[in-house]
C-alpha cells in the first residue's frame, strides 16, 4: 500500500530554532509543499532492507551518547536481523517507510500490544538531515492513523529515558509518560525506558 499525504495541511516543529509561531510555520509549510511524501508499507521480507539499510545509519547517530557501545550492535542485532523482522512480519507487526522525493528518510512500526484496545508503537525514525522540518510530526500523524483505522484506542511506545529530543516529540505530539521501565534484554545489557501512551480520537 502507498500512501501520498496533502502535505500544506501538516505542521511540524523546528526543534532547537529560534523562530517565533508564524516563522515556523512559514518555515515548515514551505518546505513540506516543496518535497513530495508517501509512505509505503512493506510486506515481504524482501522490502524490509530498507528498513535496516536506514537503522544502519541512525543508531549509531542517535544512541552513541545514550547507549554503551556494544550495546548498539547488540539491540540491532536483536531488532533488525533478517530473521527477526521476518518473524515480525508474520506475525502481525506493520512496517511503513517514509519516501520523500522518492528518497527513503524513515520508518515506523507498530502492531497490536498486549492490552486491549491497544497498539504498540515499535519504532519511529527519521534521518537526521530531515529532522526540524515537519517531517517527524507527520510520521507520528500517519502511525497514529494507522492505528485508529485498525480499531485501536490508544498507542503506546516505549523510549530511552535520555532520549530527550525524542521524549520532547512525542510530548508535542499529544503522548504522555505513563510508567518507567528498566528491562533486562540479555548480554548484561538493559533497556532504560519510559512508557508513553496516547489516546487516539474518533472522528
Amino acid at each position: 500500500m502507498d500512501i501520498s499525504y496533502n502535505l500544506h495541511r501538516e505542521r511540524g516543529v523546528c526543534n532547537g530554532r529560534a523562530f517565533d509561531l508564524s516563522r515556523r510555520r512559514v518555515y515548515i509549510k514551505f518546505i513540506m509543499e516543496t518535497h513530495h511524501a508517501r509512505f509505503v508499507a512493506l510486506t515481504t521480507p524482501e522490502s524490509l532492507a530498507v528498513v535496516r539499510d536506514i537503522a544502519a545509519v541512525i543508531w549509531p547517530e542517535t544512541f552513541r551518547a545514550i547507549l554503551p557501545p556494544e550495546q548498539i550492535p547488540y539491540m540491532m542485532r536483536m531488532m533488525y536481523a533478517p530473521e527477526v523482522m521476518e518473524k515480525e512480519l508474520a506475525a502481525g507487526f506493520r512496517f511503513d517507510a517514509l519516501y520523500l522525493d522518492e528518497v527513503p528518510a524513515g520508518y515506523v512500526s507498530y502492531s497490536k500490544y498486549e492490552l486491549p484496545g491497544v497498539a504498540k508503537l515499535h519504532k519511529v525514525y527519521l534521518l537526521s538531515k530531515f529532522h526540524g522540518q515537519g517531517w517527524g510530526t507527520l510520521m507520528l500523524k500517519h502511525a497514529c492513523r494507522r492505528c485508529r483505522e485498525l480499531g485501536f484506542d490508544r498507542v503506546r511506545l516505549n523510549v530511552n529515558k535520555h532520549n530527550a529530543r525524542a521524549i520532547a516529540a512525542y510530548e508535542r505530539n499529544g503522548f504522555s509518560r505513563v510508567e518507567a521501565v528498566k528491562i533486562d534484554i540479555g548480554g548484561g545489557f538493559f533497556m532504560d525506558d519510559f512508557i508513553m501512551e496516547k489516546e487516539l480520537r474518533r472522528g
